[in-house]
């Protein structure tokens, strides 16, 4: 019975947070994955300074169709279409502080995540 194993083991990727450095360039490796038919951007979480640049680098591992799933923070105007085996990478300066949303504006149903912006 491995299943709550799994589980646990997933509940605690997904709420570790990633934490970027103030006034850094920071690039940052965000993978899309299913597991038992929820799909979620990993880590779910990004921590970063008000100021920060991030270049998040995007790979879509869902392999399940559709190929293609979407990585949006809508308070920065970030809007990515993945397609599987095809990565992309965003980069923009986080210029205000809270805690703002991040959602596949493809599929609103899928698990999102959140970016945290401190002073």
């Amino acid at each position: 019975m491995r299943k709550p194993f799994v589980l646990f083991a997933l509940a605690a990727v997904l709420a570790a947070p990633l934490v970027v450095a103030a006034g850094e360039k920071r690039e940052i490796t965000i993978v899309n994955i299913e597991y038992e038919g929820s799909k979620i951007w990993v880590p779910g979480t990004i921590v970063a300074k008000k100021g920060d640049t991030l270049a998040i680098k995007l790979i879509n591992n869902v392999r399940s169709d559709p190929n293609t799933h979407g990585f949006a923070i809508p308070a920065f105007n970030v809007a990515e279409v993945v397609t599987r085996g095809e990565p992309k990478t965003v980069e923009f300066t986080v210029d205000k502080t809270g805690i703002f949303p991040i959602t596949c504006q493809l599929h609103p149903a899928h698990v999102g995540g959140q970016l945290l912006v401190t002073e």
